[in-house]
């Protein structure tokens, strides 16, 4: 799958700079992701006879590698290959038998966007920009985890057949200098179409049973999937 990931990316490459006269920039990027209720970022709260369970995205991260291919002298057009690690915890509450416990799990994806860029000058190495675009993103497996507490207590994630696409809508400040390199540093909101999977949660004590039942009669959680990115940059001269 990582290989069919990277062939994809350079395929893209490929073609779009195929004829292209005009030169194209190379980067790397970090991006912390930060979790954000306004932005509905996977927090879900969910409940089922008498079990409450409240989904949670802790801190995360993207990085990748970055291509800008210039258009204009106002539009370029920007595709890249991104790692994510996202993590997440899962708690449990059950106040008719007293059990509380919780569950972290991570959910890795690889991620190729494609966004049209532009910029305003702001001064003389200053540039302000904009970027707006779509994605597509595969994630890497599904994912079992057990609680740090009750044994009887896991997760089933199950991830959306053939990945998911998002919305993509980027905001920063560019400092351009020919000799050093250009210098990025901006906010990026990554906004799935549809849900980007489903946690199946179990738990058995031998007494108690939930969610031990037939697969389409399962209880499930979804996961949205969108996030908030700060994004740091570096474009390397030409």
């Amino acid at each position: 799958m990582k290989s069919k990931i990277i062939i994809l990316f350079f395929v893209i490459t490929a073609f779009i700079s195929k004829g292209q006269e005009q030169r194209a920039t190379f980067g790397i990027q970090y991006k912390p992701i930060i979790p954000s209720k306004y932005f509905n970022s996977s927090y879900q709260n969910s409940s089922q006879f008498g079990y409450d369970f409240k989904l949670s995205p802790q801190y995360s991260n993207s990085l990748g590698m970055i291509i800008r291919y210039k258009i204009s002298n106002i539009f370029w057009f920007e595709n890249a290959l991104n790692y994510t690690n996202r993590n997440y915890n899962l708690e449990l509450k059950n106040n008719n038998i007293n059990i509380s416990d919780d569950n972290n799990f991570n959910i890795r994806s690889y991620e190729i966007p494609l966004q049209l860029l532009t910029y305003i000058r702001v001064s003389n190495l200053w540039y302000v920009n904009a970027a707006f675009g779509i994605s597509n993103t595969i994630l890497a497996s599904d994912v079992q985890s057990y609680g740090n507490n009750l044994s009887g207590f896991m997760q089933k994630f199950y991830r959306k057949s053939g990945g998911y696409r998002a919305l993509l809508a980027n905001l920063g400040m560019e400092y351009r200098d020919e000799i050093k390199g250009h210098y990025y540093v901006g906010l990026s909101l990554h906004f799935p179409w549809s849900e980007t999977g489903r946690i199946y949660p179990e738990f058995s004590d031998g007494n108690n049973i939930f969610n031990d039942t037939d697969f389409d009669d399962k209880f499930f959680i979804e996961v949205p999937g969108s996030y908030v990115t700060l994004d740091l940059r570096y474009f390397f001269p030409n």
